[in-house]
């Protein structure tokens, strides 16, 4: 029996130090509620036959180690425990989950039980990603009593009013959907050490409680391989996978169950006892978006597997199938007939019988591994390990995190989207401060920058924070899916140079950036239209389109960003170099992607007649387009405008089932104001955009209690709720752009070129038609500097009806002697 009382865990960086959440309320019933909770004060609360559920509410994102103190209970009691960032989850029989895409260094599932049998403190030993809601249901006919529950924080969550940063207006809601950024980077981002492996290697093997399969990083060259390895089940039963992509492991994956019940919660319908169970794709059950097949259930009748005896477990596998055999006993030949329509060159191997191996029980499992050796068809050994050394983590991508890391969301994947983090960072700058995470993103990145081989140069858009860059080339071209996730990563470092004017740390990887230039040029630029394509590129920006608008004036951007940076570290000839070709993209984008009779620049060559709002924020933020051009195409916004927000393109459906992205939507919140302060776009074209993502969008991720988890939003629908159901990222950071958009606009406090200087500089410079265009009488907020201190500004307008408004402005830097701020005053 899995016993989770007292759990011993490794020391955590941020765990060790921060205080752990506590719920806001609760309730306790039969059923789980929303309406009716009462303030929780660490009550003494009983659960019994009458009384079954408790639920919890967090008000806001959390995430960490999920606990519950319990008084002396009179015999052994369960009780599962359930998460979710929106409601809804907790009425579904998994929560919100789970998440069977990558392993995550968290638990792969929104359910666990815990089976209690003394007083004291019960521990999970997984991290939940984030979550507001979580449920405590009694199994069985017993009773106990709960005296505390609360979460052993994983990362440090500050309330707003505690953050370096600050943002306030004369409408509340700005406030609120500042906080929505502010929230997710928080919980999206973790220290160095923070994130502990999900398995416990000694030197009997690994130990493995029920998860996402980690599969090994040197597997992903073999083919019609058996895989022999040694397992004992101590609880349920154990699971592998075999013939796996490279990227999570996508592929065939077999669960052996013991001939025990385990746990009360043990749904011994979808995994009967003493049993074999095939699926193929992410795991056993199909989650939202990520597909697997009808799982396969084989009754072992020749043998009787049982909890605590070590088993010799054997895949075999063939191009008809899996011959799967215990202690020498075939017990089943999986055919692999029924899973030829869920191969997935995306998602796996693309084959039924290559790819790497991995190991991971299913949900209330657990059990050891060791002793693993694969081998070819012609007899030749091509793998072998005892699994004892934890040398093996970070070949299975599972090692605690070496890094500060942000991730794409608190949730889910928690992978390390390099260009989700173009948004990250600067909510970073404008809220908490912590630059830090800014510096060893870059560190990372810089570290993990692909040798000479076929990726040279490039660096991983979606790394595993627990892997190790020795296993990096493993991951090519897995890793790779949206090209310009590298444009990306470019622009982070010349924002965050913007923001810091740290040349120590640009000047260090001065070589690296040059090279990831040299290699994006020389891998993506296609020199006959003078746009960035390359039939090896698949661009997110402009959804796989090739010759494209957005990728290539994104790379624009960051070129003109990196000209800054190069005249700023004396690099002449560089900077020269980049102008040139800065030129020749801005010249081909205004030749032949602008179209007259749309009034907009086209999505790309082959898609003329179709705008997208990624074409139109990134042509304003490069300086290319003309006034006239840059009036055109924010009128012809409504083309793709859909009820509450924008769809990316034109070209995208009206159907209900359409997502609107708080990713791409943020871009273009940016280059409206650039349209009215660097274009004089006229403040009543700008408006009713702005408003609309500031008075409509995002407050859908405020007002929505069902919903709210004080965090910003991974997508939406066009009602307003959140966009791809229950899978959805309650807490991802690209979704907040409105955090530094409002600091940098709205306050006005923002970093800008300075060309007579050359250098960047602090301006204090509000949006003042635009403020006022939104009925705005005051703004005012802290600006965190990197090197130490904060900017503190404030501006009121005044005047009586029918008079012009005088603004009022202050700004100062307290804390830090060697930055100055431009109070520039408009008339």
């Amino acid at each position: 029996m899995l016993l989770l009382t007292a759990l011993v865990l490794p020391l955590l960086s941020t765990a060790s130090t921060v205080q752990a959440f506590s719920p806001k309320s609760f309730h306790l019933g039969s059923t789980t509620a929303i309406d009716g909770l009462q303030a929780y004060r660490e009550n003494r609360i009983t659960l019994n036959e009458n009384n079954p559920v408790l639920t919890f509410d967090y008000g806001s994102e959390v995430g960490g180690f999920p606990f519950v103190e319990v008084q002396a209970p009179s015999s052994a009691v369960q009780v599962q425990l359930k998460y979710s960032e929106p409601y809804d989850g907790l009425e579904l029989p998994q929560g919100d989950g789970p998440w069977l895409y990558v392993n995550g260094l968290m638990n792969s599932f929104r359910i666990e039980t815990f089976n209690i049998t003394k007083s004291g403190k019960a521990q999970s030993f997984f991290i939940q990603g984030g979550f507001r809601w979580q449920s405590i249901t009694l199994l069985g006919n017993t009773s106990l009593t709960i005296s505390k529950v609360g979460v052993q924080p994983s990362v440090d969550i500050k309330d707003p009013e505690s953050l370096p940063g600050s943002f306030s207006t004369s409408e509340d809601m700005y406030q609120d959907v500042w906080n929505l950024g502010a929230r997710a980077v928080q919980a999206a981002c973790v220290d160095a050490g923070s994130q502990p492996s999900t398995w416990e290697v000694s030197d009997q093997g690994a130990l493995i409680r029920g998860q996402y399969p980690a599969v090994s990083a040197l597997g992903n060259g073999f083919g019609n391989y058996t895989l022999d390895f040694s397992t004992k089940i101590s609880t349920g039963g154990t699971g592998w996978r075999v013939a796996g992509g490279a990227n999570g492991g996508y592929g065939p994956y077999f669960v052996l169950t013991s001939n025990r019940s385990g746990l009360i919660s043990s749904n011994i319908t979808s995994l009967p006892q003493n049993s074999l169970i095939a699926g193929y794709g992410f795991s056993l059950i199909n989650q939202a978006i990520l597909p697997s097949a009808p799982p396969q259930t084989y009754s072992i009748s020749n043998m009787t597997i049982e909890d605590g005896k070590w088993y010799s477990i054997s895949t075999a596998i063939n191009s008809t199938g899996y011959a799967i055999s215990v202690d020498g006993q075939q017990i089943a030949f999986i055919e692999n007939a029924p899973f030829v329509s869920y191969i997935s060159g995306s998602w796996g191997s693309g084959s039924l019988t290559d790819g790497t191996f991995g190991f991971g029980p299913y949900l209330n499992q657990e059990a050891f591994f060791k002793d693993v050796k694969v081998t070819a068809q012609n007899g030749s050994v091509l793998y072998t390990n005892s699994l004892t050394s934890t040398d093996i983590l970070e070949e299975f991508g599972i090692a605690s995190n070496k890094y500060s890391v942000c991730l794409d969301g608190a949730k889910r994947d928690r992978e390390i989207w390099i260009g989700d983090f173009a948004h990250t960072s600067r909510i970073i700058a404008s809220s908490s401060g912590r630059f830090d995470y800014i510096q060893s993103m870059i560190g990372f990145e810089f570290d993990w920058q692909y040798p000479p081989g076929p990726a040279h140069g490039l660096v991983p858009i979606q790394a595993y924070m627990g892997a190790g860059k020795q296993y990096r080339e493993a991951y090519y071209p897995s890793e790779f899916g949206e090209t310009d996730y590298q444009f990306f990563f470019l622009l982070v470092l010349t924002d965050y140079f913007a923001l810091s004017d740290d040349k120590a740390l640009l000047s260090k990887n001065w070589d690296g950036i040059k090279l990831l230039v040299q290699t994006l040029v020389d891998r993506y630029y296609d020199p006959a239209s003078g746009l960035m394509a390359s039939p090896d590129a698949s661009w997110f920006t402009a959804q796989g389109s090739q010759n494209a608008t957005a990728p290539t004036a994104l790379f624009l951007v960051t070129l003109n960003q990196l000209i800054n940076v190069a005249t700023a570290l004396d690099e002449s000839q560089t900077a020269s170099s980049w102008t040139k070709m800065a030129t020749r993209l801005g010249n081909a984008i205004n030749t032949l992607l602008w179209n007259d009779d749309l009034g907009a620049y086209s999505l790309s060559l082959t898609q003329p007649n179709d705008s997208a709002i990624l074409a139109t924020a990134f042509t304003i933020r490069a300086g290319i387009a003309s006034p006239a051009r840059v009036a055109s195409s924010v009128a012809r916004l409504s083309d793709v405008f859909l009820k509450i927000g924008y769809k990316d393109n034109s070209a995208a459906s009206d159907a209900s089932s359409t997502q609107l992205s708080p990713n791409t939507q943020g871009f273009l919140f940016e280059s409206l104001f650039i349209a009215h302060l660097q274009y004089n776009v006229p403040a009543e074209a700008v408006l009713p955009a702005i408003r609309n993502l500031s008075e409509v969008f995002w407050p859908k991720m405020v007002t929505q209690n069902e919903y709210f988890t004080g965090a910003s939003w991974e997508y939406l629908y066009q009602d307003g709720s959140p966009g791809i159901g229950i899978f959805t990222s309650l807490g991802h950071p690209w979704g907040g752009a409105a955090t530094y958009v409002f600091s940098n606009y709205i306050l006005g406090v923002r970093p800008e070129w300075n060309n007579a200087m050359g250098e960047y500089e602090w301006v204090f410079d509000p949006a003042w038609d635009v403020a006022e265009g939104l009925g705005l009488e005051w703004a005012k907020g802290k600006m965190p500097l990197s090197s130490g201190g904060y900017i503190e500004a404030e501006w009121r307008v005044s005047g009586k009806a029918g008079k012009t408004k005088k603004p009022s402005m202050t700004a100062t830097v307290v804390g830090n002697k060697h930055v100055k701020i431009n109070i520039k005053k408009r008339s």
